[in-house]
């Protein structure tokens, strides 16, 4: 995927949240990786939108199922992970990022008792940045659709970006997982995720100026 396409986007969203008179800044992608086995084999993943001046991460290869065995010993859970590092340079000086929500979409095929969980960890350059756990059941969809947006706690900030423009490098890790229901006759819930749809991964990050140290008057 050519990082250009994002060098533009990442904080079109954030100007409104600049001191005033200090013009936005815009950060250049140096690098993007993924990795997990939820990511696309050989790619970066593929941009299919951008909303609120962030890209909208798309994942088609992502699939799981729960098949519906007849081996009561058989695992009731299958789950895919994938982690987004971004090294991006150019960033607004005297600023600090935190990631507020990061939103989920795809499509779903539960059966009764089987649970849809999302989880999402991350970090911002050495900092644990905060995380967040969301669990569908079939009542929760819509059709077959989900949209899930989770607020990321704690509200953990990154380090200031210094006179270089280096920004701390951003981590989100997308962990999907589908758990069935073992029935007294000894089969399990079925589910399928990702299955007619992308596996859609957003985020919006929120700046603000750093605290400036105080200065002692004698």
């Amino acid at each position: 995927m050519p990082l250009t396409i994002l060098s533009a986007l990442l904080l079109l969203a954030s100007a409104s949240a600049l001191p005033q008179g200090q013009p936005p800044a815009s950060p250049n992608i140096q690098n993007l990786t993924m990795w997990g086995t939820g990511c696309p084999i050989g790619a970066a993943g593929l941009i299919s939108g951008v909303r609120n001046g962030t890209p909208i991460f798309s994942f088609s290869e992502w699939r799981l199922s729960l098949p519906n065995v007849d081996d009561p010993e058989n695992e009731a859970t299958v789950s895919k992970f994938c982690t987004e590092e971004m090294t991006l340079n150019n960033g607004p000086v005297g600023l600090q990022v935190r990631i507020e929500t990061v939103t989920v979409t795809g499509w779903a095929e539960l059966d009764e008792g089987t649970k849809l969980v999302i989880e999402i960890e991350t970090k911002l350059g050495y900092i644990v940045a905060g995380q967040q756990i969301a669990t569908i059941a079939k009542a929760d969809l819509k059709g077959n659709d989900f949209e899930v947006p989770l607020e990321i706690l704690p509200s953990t900030y990154s380090s200031c970006v210094d006179e270089t423009g280096a920004v701390p490098k951003i981590v989100i890790k997308t962990t999907v997982s589908l758990i069935g229901e073992k029935r007294a006759d000894g089969t399990v819930s079925k589910g399928v995720v990702g299955g007619a749809k992308a596996l859609g991964v957003h985020f919006d990050p929120v700046w603000r100026p750093c605290a400036r140290p105080m200065v002692r008057t004698k």
